[in-house]
């Protein structure tokens, strides 16, 4: 076949090894970094199967990336791929590969209602699992996943509470004035004892990439009149503008409020508004212009509006649905005007540039308000690798 997709030496080892545990264990977590071709890979285990159809799972925006590969890739077995929300359309098949696993079917203490509906597919089925963030927001989010499998390694676990008296460290914390548990900490030695043997790793530095993206923060002053926005925001938790009122009754809203007003957008009354203030954009066409080789991740939906009317040849993409899947090996600068608010997102977005056949250094730019908002979810995400939840959520004003 002209065109066909040719396999790189270390996919063909990582299929071998894979496909050893998948045999041995019918699972196999295929939990590689971003950008280290883990989709071929687990094509290749799926070829070399006594099997006849495989059934694919992952996010809506990376299906086509998937029919793209096998598209380029000569296969034998029969292939239907779709997205999580519509696993229930479909019926059980030979081998079930879960793409970016993490996504969808980690959730905890409960599991949620996609959980419930790929496991009507998973029973007695062996199964592929593919993330490089398997457990971004701690070794919880592994009992759900793991639990979808007959042959889970905490079968003998009736529920996730049952199974964090043994393995988790209880913690409380307050919220909105009451004392809640958090199932997040465990006895992550236990817990790695449990199920290290069903995960195959490398890292891109081990495959030998050349570069590894570097974070570089560049502090945008706001302007006077934003700032005073956000700062009465702040203080009142209420803001007039252009005849509209919005009233931060939580601190869910206000920090979600803060974070968009230094994008120059807001959502009030479940409408979003596109304000004047540009400063972001305009620090982004100082430095970079507008060309093909920029790509920018917004995170609001009125934040991609307002840079795709002031952008029209950068790549403009969304911060959370789009940071898995996307390759951005052929940029050049890549920029987060803002980001979402998930540790496990921003490890794969950051990401997105790598490739080992890519001759330029990485580097990913990040546009803070000094001590705003946008500094603290970097602070905490980035840094601290937590989510930014209320429990890091700092009231402080901005200073001009």
């Amino acid at each position: 076949m002209d065109g066909a997709l040719i396999p790189r030496p270390h996919q063909h080892r990582l299929a071998a090894a894979g496909l050893a545990l998948l045999r041995k264990h019918m699972i196999c977590y295929l939990a590689c970094e971003e950008r280290t071709g883990k989709t071929l890979s687990a094509i290749l285990m799926a070829e070399d199967c006594d099997i006849k159809t495989v059934l694919v799972l992952t996010k809506k925006n990376a299906v086509a990336g998937w029919v793209e590969t096998l598209e380029q890739y000569p296969h034998n077995k029969n292939y239907t791929v779709t997205n999580y929300h519509q696993a229930k359309k479909h019926e059980k098949h030979d081998l079930l590969i879960l793409d970016e696993a993490h996504n969808y079917i980690s959730g905890f203490p409960k599991p949620g209602k996609l959980f419930k509906e790929v496991k009507a597919l998973s029973y007695g089925t062996p199964i592929i699992f593919i993330s490089a963030t398997p457990h971004a927001q701690g070794y919880s989010m592994l009992y759900h996943q793991l639990g979808l499998s007959s042959w889970s390694p905490w079968s003998d676990y009736r529920d996730f509470y049952k199974w964090f008296a043994d393995y988790g460290v209880p913690q409380r914390a307050f919220f909105h004035g009451r004392e809640v548990p958090i199932y997040t900490k465990t006895k992550e030695d236990l817990v790695k004892e449990r199920c290290d043997h069903l995960f195959i790793t490398a890292t891109r530095k081990e495959l030998e990439f050349p570069h590894e993206p570097v974070d570089k923060l560049h502090h945008i002053a706001l302007n006077q009149g934003t700032a005073d926005m956000y700062n009465e925001l702040l203080k009142e938790k209420y803001l007039e503008f252009a005849g509209h009122e919005l009233i931060a009754d939580t601190s869910m809203k206000l920090r979600t409020s803060l974070h968009m007003l230094e994008g120059g957008v807001l959502k009030i009354d479940d409408r979003y508004l596109v304000l004047g203030n540009t400063e972001k954009i305009d620090f982004i066409k100082s430095k970079w212009g507008d060309n093909k080789n920029l790509a920018i991740y917004y995170h609001y939906v009125a934040e991609g509006q307002k840079l795709r009317d002031h952008f029209k040849h950068a790549q403009v993409l969304q911060a959370s649905s789009q940071a898995e899947g996307i390759d951005l090996a052929h940029v050049d600068n890549l920029v987060i005007y803002s980001q979402d608010w998930s540790t496990a997102r921003h490890t794969q977005r950051r990401a997105r540039q790598a490739g080992q056949h890519r001759d330029k250094p990485i580097t990913v730019h990040f546009l803070l308000c000094e001590k705003g908002i946008s500094d603290q979810v970097y602070n905490a995400v980035s840094v601290n690798k937590q989510n930014f939840v209320d429990s890091v959520f700092s009231r402080v004003p901005l200073c001009l």
